[in-house]
């Protein structure tokens, strides 16, 4: 680890020695913030899906695998096994005879990314045992071009980005990758066959006055290498998010937010702790990344002596919290 990213990640510890609390909307056990570092001496470049790959949330498996993961959702109606609802509304939950229809539309999909696509792999995607998020990646033929497909994700957390964090976009898919006039044949047809598809419907936690409703559908996603794609495809999916970070709020409506009530709260650390990341870090960016009602936010800035480095160093801090379920 170089010097300037060592010097800062020790004060960031220093300024979290006395614990700071944060909860997001819906979280009521709230979550400690971690000091944080990404040594790009050691690990390369960042990129969330090396953070992910870094985290051990990313497995390979097998396309049946992913398959099976993108028609749970539908066929159940719901986000996760856990969620267990008392009153289904009948117009919300497919048919046999739909649920038949679209597991062939998917056998259909599988058949032709078998067929057509080279170099093809699923990965799977989980924090634990409740959730986990399956892609499948290949190569167009006769391109360098990659592809790859993802589920979206069922963000179980109420909306938080520019209410409790204030936040701006900081970096899209780029646009031209799935532009129609560049689009090989067999792209256009696998784009058709997700229209077709379409979004389904699906519970999160909903009895209890929660009434918390998803949509799940399938993205498509591509890139100029493998590594590209995946990621385009998890932010397309709502797993990944990037923004530019500009200012954390104390505290939000609802009371979210730092802990204040918290009888130990001291609010001079988190001014200090505010202001340290500030000053020292010109350039601030969020990465969220969702697994359904677990949340792993990192607030990052690189270090000045990476900057003429292609492996920069990231620090910051790093808050990883549940939703509660409590009706």
């Amino acid at each position: 680890m170089k010097p300037e990213t060592e010097q800062r990640l020790g004060t960031l510890e220093v300024l979290l020695e006395e614990e700071i609390r944060y909860s997001l909307p819906c979280h009521e056990d709230s979550a400690t913030l971690k000091p944080y570092a990404w040594d790009g001496t050691i690990k390369g470049k960042f990129t969330p899906l090396n953070l992910i790959k870094s985290e051990g949330w990313m497995i390979e498996t097998d396309l049946e695998v992913a398959f099976a993961n993108w028609l749970w959702p539908e066929q159940n109606g719901l986000a996760s096994s856990l969620i267990h609802l008392y009153n289904k509304d009948p117009k919300k939950i497919l048919d046999e005879h739909t649920k038949n229809h679209r597991y062939q539309q998917y056998s259909n999909l599988l058949k032709l990314l078998k067929k057509k696509i080279k170099k093809l792999q699923a990965f799977s995607f989980s924090y634990n045992s409740h959730y986990s998020l399956s892609v499948i990646v290949g190569r167009v033929p006769d391109s360098q071009r990659w592809i790859c497909l993802s589920s979206t994700v069922p963000q179980e957390t109420p909306k938080f980005i520019n209410k409790l964090i204030h936040c701006s976009p900081y970096k899209e898919e780029k646009k031209s990758n799935l532009e129609a006039e560049k689009l090989s044949n067999i792209e256009k047809t696998i784009n058709n066959m997700i229209k077709e598809l379409g979004e389904i419907m699906i519970y999160g936690y909903y009895d209890g006055g929660y009434g918390h409703i998803h949509y799940h559908s399938i993205v498509l996603a591509s890139g100029d290498s493998q590594e590209e794609a995946i990621n385009n495809a998890l932010l397309k999916s709502g797993l990944v998010e990037i923004y530019k970070l500009e200012k954390i709020m104390i505290q939000g409506d609802g009371g979210w937010g730092f802990s204040v009530d918290d009888r130990d709260f001291d609010k001079d650390n988190v001014i200090n702790l505010i202001k340290f990341l500030n000053t020292m870090f010109p350039k601030l960016l969020l990465y969220r990344f969702c697994f359904w009602d677990y949340e792993h936010l990192y607030i990052l800035g690189e270090t000045n002596d990476s900057q003429q480095d292609s492996s920069a160093s990231c620090v910051g801090v790093a808050i990883h919290s549940q939703f509660t379920y409590n009706p």
